[in-house]
């Protein structure tokens, strides 16, 4: 038991080193959640059925494209989650999103959006949304 204790000891002093570093490097711009874990979601993601979603990040604001119907969205990150509104220049449908942001294997970043969305004359979520980095 003191063996696997001293191992968790060591990974939480290893990540609250990295993150003190990081912010000395000029990273303290990016939105952190508790823990000091950066709230960066700049990148690919893997989406599934919705596609490659790619986003760029400035501060706490992002926007994006995927590769569903000519698809873009924008947003900001408050808290732990992302959400703004998407729109498909294909379809012309547009909405509302929402992504919970989550560190789901050990990554100073988040691994994982799960997500749910709407269209605008529909107010009712639809889920599944969900990408990995």
């Amino acid at each position: 038991m003191k063996l696997k204790f001293s191992k968790i000891i060591s990974i939480c002093i290893f990540f609250t080193l990295t993150a003190s570093v990081s912010a000395q490097k000029g990273q303290q711009y990016e939105a952190k959640p508790q823990g000091g874990f950066t709230k960066n979601i700049s990148g690919t993601w893997d989406c599934g059925d919705f596609g490659k979603l790619t986003l760029k990040q400035n501060g706490i604001s992002v926007t994006g494209v995927y590769d569903n119907n000519g698809g873009s969205l924008r947003g900001t990150i408050t808290g732990n989650t992302f959400s703004g509104v998407w729109s498909e220049s294909e379809t012309g449908d547009s909405g509302a999103f929402e992504f919970e942001l989550a560190i789901k294997r050990m990554s100073p970043d988040p691994t994982h959006l799960d997500g749910k969305w709407n269209h605008t004359n529909d107010r009712k979520w639809q889920t599944g949304w969900n990408c990995v980095k």
